[in-house]
């Protein structure tokens, strides 16, 4: 063998040391991702079934255990039913602030969400932040007027009675806004402790929310219990703030004719309180009247008596006088007589003597 046949024999195995370790490696290497592969494709599966718990849930004989995605976007789709859109937290400026006319303007920045969605002539239903510390009270609908990015410019979507308008000026910084009044549901207390519930409702109905979904007494209406357990009634806040509006209306009116009726009646009163106090100088006078006339009649009374007791007088004097009189005349017409007698005696005496002288 020559000497390049050695050589040659050499370097072949040399190289075939290298090819051994190269294919060494390339074995081990191969192992290694073969035992990466199977651990990736034993997460991938992990990951596909833990998908799948999140997106399905888990149940047990029927019963949701572990609510997933569906369950959780259907609860937030029916939740989204009965509220719609609603915004948190968005800090709220009131100006201009016209009481006569039940207005105000309102201005109101939205965060979050980016776009906020909100549309010029939206009707909004408007409630004050509230928390575990305070309750947030309901301001009333207002309608949108201006959109501007994240600010929008809202007035009250009717005229705001006097009540209404002092919440409104003094609600507090943060408003919560709603496309249309919150539903009432039985999941939304159920959650709640006595006590949470106690803290948060009015103390005069607290006790139906406290009693909701408990085993019924005999003493609940029938349409109240539902497989023995008392169910409370839903409530529509919606109708019951119109018709509380719609009283409040009526009784604004009520009250507005009673106020115009007291003053026509204390214009009646003083209208007859003036015509009584008229009266009452007329009877004054009237009096004072009757009392010069009663002492006029006293007194003309008395000169009638005395009238009369010298009229009394003047008659018997005039009785006497006619009888003296009546005498005279008769004594006279007596002289009469006897005189005319006596002239015509001494006239027939004449008579007789002048014819004796003739003879």
């Amino acid at each position: 063998m020559s000497i390049w046949n050695k050589v040659l024999v050499g370097l072949i195995a040399l190289a075939s040391v290298g090819f051994f370790y190269l294919g060494a490696r390339t074995l081990k290497t191969h192992t290694y991702w073969r035992q990466k592969a199977a651990e990736a494709e034993k997460q991938i599966a992990q990951t596909k079934a833990e998908n799948q718990r999140l997106m399905d849930g888990v149940e047990t004989n029927g019963k949701v255990e572990q609510p997933g995605i569906r369950q959780v976007r259907l609860e937030l789709h029916n939740l989204l039913v009965d509220r719609r859109r609603a915004w948190f937290h968005c800090p709220a400026r009131i100006t201009n602030i016209r009481r006569t006319e039940g207005t105000a303007d309102v201005n109101i920045t939205i965060e979050k969400p980016a776009p906020h969605g909100i549309v010029k002539g939206t009707v909004l239903c408007a409630f004050e932040d509230a928390d575990a510390q305070r309750k947030g009270r309901y301001l009333g609908q207002f309608v949108v007027v201006r959109v501007a990015g994240k600010q929008i410019s809202l007035k009250p979507a009717t005229k705001m009675f006097a009540r209404e308008m002092e919440g409104l000026v003094v609600s507090r910084g943060a408003w919560t806004l709603y496309e249309s009044i919150p539903q009432d549901n039985h999941e939304i207390f159920a959650g709640l402790s006595d006590a949470e519930k106690k803290a948060l409702l009015p103390a005069d109905s607290v006790a139906q929310y406290l009693k909701d979904g408990k085993p019924a007494s005999k003493e609940d209406p029938k349409e109240n219990v539902v497989d023995g357990k008392y169910v409370r009634p839903l409530h529509d806040y919606g109708v019951l703030f119109r018709a509380a509006q719609e009283k409040h209306i009526l009784l604004t009116d009520a009250i507005d004719a009673a106020g115009r009726d007291k003053s026509l009646v204390k214009e009646s009163l003083a209208l007859a309180q003036k015509q009584a106090d008229a009266c009452t100088r007329d009877i004054a006078a009237a009096k004072e009247e009757l009392a010069k006339m009663v002492a006029q009649r006293d007194l003309v009374s008395s000169y009638l008596a005395k009238f009369k007791e010298a009229l009394a007088k003047v008659q018997a004097t005039a009785e006497q006088l006619l009888k003296d009189n009546q005498a005279k005349a008769g004594r006279i017409a007596k002289y009469q007589l006897e005189a005319a007698e006596r002239i015509d005696r001494r006239t027939h005496a004449m008579a007789q003597s002048s014819g004796a002288e003739r003879q």
